[in-house]
C-alpha cells in the first residue's frame, strides 16, 4: 500500500513538474492565454511549434502556414474555404483565405493598453502578393455585426511590413507613416514592435501608435472602433488568396514566421519588465 501511494505521489509529482514548466515557457513568450482561429480541417494542425533557435529568451514559437490551408471554426458555419452564403460580400462571408492563427478572444479588453510582439521573418521568406498577408492584429468583437472586424491589421505590403486601420468598417487607412519597416531588414533578425492603443468610438480620445526600437514608426488618431471589446490575434492570415495566379507569380509558397514577447500590458514600465531583447 506504501508502495502504491509513494508511486501516485511521484507520478502527481511529475506531471506537476511538467505542467510547471509549460507555463515557465509559456510565460516567457506571452502572458495571454491564446487559442487556434478558424483551424477546423485544416492540413497541418500543428501549426505551432516551441523552439530554442531562434529565440529571444530559452524559447519561442514557430508559426507554419501551408499554400491555401484554410479551416473553419469549430462550432458554427464560418469558413476560410468557402463563403456561408448569408454576405453577398466575401470578404465578410467567409471565403478565399488561409491562415495559421492564434487569437485572444477569450480574453478581450477595452481602454488603453500597451501591446508587443517580436518578429523574425528567416531569409527565404516569400510574400505572397497581392494576396493580403497580415502577421498580428487588434480585433474588435461586440454584439453586432458592425463590431465585429479587425481594427488593425499588421501586414506586408509593398516590401513593408506596415500597420492598417479599420476604423470604420471598410475603410482602410494606413495612418501616419514616420518611417518603413522593411522586410528585408527584417530578415534574419528579431524586431520588437510595440503598440500603443486606446480603443474607443470617439475619435478626440482614440489613437494607435506603432514604436521600433523606441522609434515612432507610424501613429494614427481618430475613432478606433465601435465600442465592443477587443482581443489581439498574432500569425500568418491570408485572404483574397484568388488574386494569386500560379501561371503569373509561380508556385504558392509555404510562409513560416517565429513570434516572441506576446505581451499586453496597462502601461509601458509593465510591458518593458517583460520585454526580452
Amino acid at each position: 500500500m506504501k508502495k502504491f501511494f509513494f508511486t501516485l505521489f511521484f507520478s502527481l509529482l511529475i506531471i506537476k513538474i511538467a505542467n510547471f514548466s509549460k507555463e515557465v515557457s509559456a510565460k516567457e513568450i506571452t502572458n495571454l492565454q491564446w487559442k487556434k482561429s478558424v483551424a477546423t480541417g485544416k492540413k497541418l494542425s500543428k501549426f505551432r511549434e516551441t523552439v530554442t533557435s531562434p529565440a529571444l529568451g530559452k524559447k519561442a514559437w514557430k508559426i507554419t502556414l501551408l499554400p491555401r490551408d484554410c479551416g473553419k471554426d469549430k462550432e458554427g458555419d464560418y469558413s476560410d474555404c468557402t463563403n456561408n452564403g448569408r454576405d453577398a460580400v466575401v470578404g465578410h462571408g467567409g471565403g478565399d483565405r488561409a491562415r495559421s492563427e492564434y487569437s485572444t478572444s477569450s480574453n478581450r479588453y477595452t481602454g488603453e493598453k500597451w501591446i508587443s510582439v517580436s518578429i523574425f521573418i528567416p531569409n527565404d521568406f516569400k510574400t505572397v502578393e497581392p494576396v493580403s498577408t497580415s502577421l498580428f492584429q487588434i480585433y474588435e468583437w461586440g454584439n453586432t455585426n458592425q463590431q465585429r472586424h479587425p481594427r488593425m491589421m499588421l501586414r506586408v505590403k509593398k516590401g513593408n511590413l506596415e500597420p492598417r486601420y479599420f476604423a470604420v468598417n471598410g475603410m482602410d487607412s494606413q495612418g501616419l507613416i514616420y518611417k518603413h519597416l522593411k522586410i528585408d531588414d527584417m530578415r534574419d533578425n528579431w524586431t520588437t514592435i510595440i503598440f500603443h492603443t486606446k480603443m474607443s468610438k470617439d475619435p478626440s480620445k482614440g489613437f494607435i501608435k506603432m514604436y521600433v526600437d523606441d522609434v515612432l514608426y507610424n501613429d494614427y488618431k481618430g475613432r478606433t472602433g465601435y465600442g465592443g471589446k477587443f482581443f489581439n490575434k498574432f500569425g500568418i492570415y491570408h485572404s483574397w488568396i484568388s488574386r494569386w495566379k500560379d501561371e503569373i507569380h509561380g508556385e504558392y509558397p509555404t510562409q513560416i514566421v517565429f513570434y516572441d514577447n506576446l505581451f499586453r500590458t496597462s502601461s509601458k514600465e509593465k510591458l518593458f519588465k517583460l520585454i526580452q531583447n
